[in-house]
């Protein structure tokens, strides 16, 4: 595991240090540079496959095929083994120097034999090009620049900030999508001309500035439809075996737990498969008035059955608020998902005693365990439901006022969405600011992502999924996952030099889910209905029906508890009129509607607290935004 720079044609070796310096924290272990003529890649290396000799950059036997990433091969040994049979010579037994040789052998293909999360750049001497790859499903990031015949990479946006040939102008729709989704979606980020290379994505580059991008995988789907016995009985030995394969380590690996199914999955897969005792990790909040955000006391005691060495964190409002300026930076791009802080806060506490940890990450968009799933799925029902009925039904909610309650709020948001067609349904789900609210915050709107959105759902339809619900699967796997829970899972954890695998993410894992029929994944109200029957044997029926709580900080507490102050801190009237971006009598009154009670507005304020935060922050390290 490591960061990754590299340059083609700009700069010299000065450059390369000051990149790799940008993400120290992604490898405190070691720095290793090649440079050579026009050519110059970097790493900073946190050690866990083959610690003594795991070095980076590394090289094939005759020294013009180059390579650093970062990530984990967890078939490396597999891999290794065929390319011995076929001649090849091994001077290490890292997963990194796997890539070279496989690269020589099967050429741009060599990423399909790959099995698991990287970020990979290879410079060939022979053909003069450097190439660029990431992961399938878009666990580890890569950032690039283009321009002319000059190449710049990171593994983080914030190692090519210290090019001073890049020049910082916002992208305005970077920002309009983020005011929708609380993220930048990939390629874009929030700077003009930097980009992130998509999941499953090669990027070419040759030395004369011409460059290509390609997909080298894609989700597929079929209408062959299975037993349910047959689906449960696959899924577990693919969870079997894609936790087997994570376990894949020379030090000891870890689990974040917390009281739901997929992490407790995880966490029982690991302790069975493990030949040392497992450490486990949980947070629980000391000043939430919602005692149901708190996993303390569920994850004690399964962690005590599992006989593992569990560690607890009580984390408070004030506490985590604090880390908020630092996490800013360390996402790189404005990033509102509140669940940040919290992980960046469990991956800290964490990376005192484990380098690496296993995560429950990707169950939910796996097995359909979204409350948006299964409102959907209310949506598709109620479609059957005769239309005179629907119509006397709604003109009664809508005559109720708002004050009726929030249930009555929920309610006519439930039939203005109802009344939209399936993918406008989705899109409603997904997305926090109106058109008309961002018209009024930062002027003409344009709808970038949304349009993109909706031509991902054609896509889902050209790789052959005939029903909303594999589409709706598509659009997650390809936009929210990678976008939005990976981007943060990665940022945070690295930020603290833990490196976070994620079992339920093995791409044959994702590839078997999206052939998994939604009937399956939510079954008579029962969501991830076909998971819990996979595990049944293993999870203890408490857990399998205990309701999804969602790893996620009591934020309203929080915002209640601490508005004024985060108001004062951020939301500085000079400042704002000055960046020209959003419009301060606009955000003013989203504040004032808050603090008289309206708090439904509460994820719109922690988004505008994060791009201010985001604007601080970029001036505090003296970063020139145009």
């Amino acid at each position: 595991m490591c960061g990754i720079i590299g340059a083609l044609n700009v700069g010299d070796e000065s450059l390369l240090h000051k990149m790799c310096e940008n993400i120290a924290h992604r490898g405190p272990d070691e720095e290793g540079i090649f440079k050579e003529e026009n050519i110059g890649l970097g790493i900073r290396r946190l050690s866990i496959i083959d610690i003594d000799g795991g070095k980076q950059p590394i090289s094939n036997e005759t020294h013009d095929i180059w390579t650093v990433f970062n990530g984990e091969i967890y078939n490396y040994r597999e891999i290794q083994s065929e390319l011995i049979k076929k001649g090849h010579k091994f001077q290490t037994n890292s997963d990194t120097e796997t890539i070279v040789h496989a690269y020589e052998e099967y050429g741009l293909d060599f990423v399909k034999v790959l099995r698991g999360m990287f970020a990979i750049a290879i410079w060939d001497y022979r053909k003069n090009k450097i190439v660029l790859v990431r992961d399938r499903i878009g666990i580890k990031p890569l950032y690039y620049w283009i321009k002319e015949n000059k190449l710049l990479f990171s593994s983080e946006l914030k190692a090519l900030l210290e090019c001073d040939e890049i020049k910082l102008f916002i992208n305005k729709n970077a920002v309009n999508d983020y005011l929708s989704f609380l993220y930048v979606p990939a390629p874009q980020t929030i700077f003009q001309d930097i980009y992130k290379l998509l999941p499953g994505e090669i990027l070419i580059f040759e030395q004369n500035g011409k460059h290509t991008l390609q997909k080298y995988w894609d989700i597929e789907f079929s209408n062959y439809h299975d037993t349910e016995e047959k689906y449960t009985k696959r899924l577990r030995e693919l969870l079997e075996e894609s936790t087997q394969l994570r376990m894949v380590s020379d030090v000891p690996v870890g689990v974040l737990l917390s009281s739901g199914l997929d992490s407790s999955i995880v966490a029982t897969l690991a302790a069975k498969k493990s030949p040392y005792e497992i450490n486990t990790y949980t947070v629980g909040f000391e000043d939430s008035d919602d005692k149901s955000y708190d996993e303390l006391k569920e994850s004690r005691e399964f962690a005590e059955q599992l006989g593992t060495n569990h560690n607890e964190i009580i984390v408070d409002s004030q506490d985590a608020l604090k880390q908020l300026d630092n996490v800013v930076w360390q996402l790189d791009e404005p990033f509102s998902n509140p669940t940040t802080t919290l992980n960046y806060i469990i991956s800290e506490f964490a990376s005192k005693t484990s380098k690496v940890v296993l995560s429950g990450v990707g169950g939910d968009e796996m097995f359909g365990g979204y409350p948006k799933y299964k409102a959907l799925k209310i949506f598709d029902d109620f479609s059957k439901v005769p239309n005179f009925i629907i119509k006397d039904l709604n003109m009664l909610i809508q005559k109720l006022p708002d004050s009726s309650g929030e249930n009555i709020v929920k309610a006519k948001r439930f039939f203005d969405s109802w009344k939209k067609n399936q993918i406008d349904q989705y899109i409603s789900f997904v997305t926090y600011f109106s058109d008309k609210e961002k018209e009024k915050i930062i002027g003409k709107v344009n709808r970038p992502y949304e349009n993109k959105i909706k031509e991902m759902f054609k896509k889902a339809e050209e790789q052959g999924a005939q029903d909303f619900f594999k589409k709706m699967f598509y659009v997650e796997c390809k936009s929210y996952l990678p976008n939005n829970i990976l981007e943060y899972t990665d940022k945070t954890s690295m930020a603290v030099s833990l490196e976070t695998r994620e079992p339920l993410l093995d791409h044959k894992i994702v590839e078997f889910s999206a052939n998994i029929p939604f009937n399956l994944k939510i079954k008579n109200g029962t969501t991830k209905y076909v998971l819990k029957q996979a595990v049944k044997d293993i999870i203890p029926k408490e857990v399998l029906s205990r309701k999804k709580r969602g790893f996620t900080p009591p934020l309203i507490n929080w915002l209640n508890k601490n508005i004024r102050e985060l108001e004062s801190k951020y939301i500085i009237k000079d400042e704002i009129k000055r960046r020209k971006i959003i419009e301060y009598d606009e955000i003013e009154k989203i504040f004032s509607k808050f603090k008289e009670g309206k708090k439904q507005n509460y994820m719109k304020i922690w988004n505008i607290i994060c791009l201010e935060a985001w604007f601080k922050e970029m001036e505090k390290r003296e970063i020139v935004i145009n």
